[in-house]
């Protein structure tokens, strides 16, 4: 190559048996890529099946026992970390005409469940989810009157 760069590209060594991995060090090298995969893949999925269930609200008018339609749902989940700041989820969502809807593949511990509904007051409340397809029902109270 001529020109101003000539003489600039890398001088690599050619390979030879003390480059490369001993043929002994294979099973290990391949053992801890494939634990490092799972390490990564476990990060990237959260819970595992067994960790997750299914969450049902139902939403109903605290007066007339009417379920609320369009109410409208967040489902918060913080994740515990030790190291590190804890990861937080958000799930949101609005009932069907029967006032319900049915989160799914909700890790299990602490959420937080807030409803807003037009007319009504917003609900907001911690709940412990340890069962598969636990049921949250949620009445909500006519607004406060204005001073």
């Amino acid at each position: 190559m001529t020109g101003p760069y000539s003489g600039c590209e890398p001088k690599l060594p050619p390979p030879n048996a003390e480059s490369r991995i001993p043929a002994k060090w294979l099973p290990a090298c391949l053992a801890c890529a494939v634990g490092l995969a799972l390490v990564a893949l476990r990060t990237i999925a959260g819970a595992t099946p067994a960790e997750r269930t299914s969450v049902n609200v139902l939403v109903k008018d605290a007066e007339t026992d009417q379920p609320i339609y369009q109410a409208r749902l967040t489902l918060r989940f913080q994740e515990p970390r030790r190291f590190k700041r804890s990861k937080s989820f958000s799930f949101s969502a609005k009932t069907n005409a029967q006032g319900r809807y049915r989160f799914t593949l909700i890790p299990k511990g602490t959420v937080r469940l807030t409803v807003t509904a037009e007319h009504h007051q917003t609900f907001s409340k911690e709940f412990e989810v340890d069962q598969d397809n636990e049921v949250l029902e949620v009445k909500l109270k006519p607004p406060q009157p204005l001073l």
